[in-house]
């Protein structure tokens, strides 16, 4: 991730209501591409509820993510 971009995005992370908030989020909308994994007999379903389950992960990981692209351009 650009530092930069990184630095700007920060303080919206950092807030405490915002990642709790989205990581309920994130988390019902994992659970949802679980269950259509789960459901489906189609693999081109379950291969691209697997992809989006593994990015909705990712989000979750963002905070920490952003925090040390912007560690690293200080």
């Amino acid at each position: 991730m650009n530092p930069k971009v990184a630095r700007d995005v920060l303080p919206l992370v950092s807030n405490p209501d915002f990642a709790e908030l989205i990581g309920i989020y994130l988390d019902e909308k994992i659970s949802e591409q679980y269950k259509i994994m789960e459901q489906s007999v189609d693999m081109h379903v379950i291969y691209r509820a697997q992809g989006a389950a593994s990015i909705l992960r990712r989000l979750k990981s963002m905070k920490a993510e952003i925090q040390s692209s912007a560690e690293r351009d200080k």
